[in-house]
C-alpha cells in the first residue's frame, strides 16, 4: 500500500507542478508581451507544449531514479 500512496503522491505533485509552471511561464510572456507579437495562442500553445517536454523528461528521470533496483550490499 505504501507504494501506491507514494506513486500517488508523485503523480500529483507532477500534474500539480506542470499546471502551476506552465501558468507562471504563460504569465511571465503575457507581461513581457511576447504572446501578442506573434498572433495570440500560437505561442501559448509553443510555451506549453516545451513545458510540457521538460517537465514531462524531468519526471520520468527522476521516477526511474526513484524507482531503480538497488544493489545488493555485501
Amino acid at each position: 500500500m505504501t507504494g501506491n500512496l507514494q506513486a500517488i503522491g508523485f503523480l500529483f505533485t507532477w500534474v500539480l507542478g506542470w499546471g502551476i509552471g506552465g501558468s507562471l511561464i504563460e504569465a511571465g510572456l503575457l507581461h513581457a508581451g511576447i504572446p501578442s507579437l506573434s498572433g495570440g495562442p500560437i505561442m501559448s500553445t509553443i510555451s506549453f507544449t516545451l513545458w510540457t517536454l521538460v517537465w514531462g523528461g524531468g519526471g520520468f528521470w527522476l521516477f526511474r531514479r526513484w524507482t531503480r533496483p538497488t544493489p545488493p550490499q555485501t
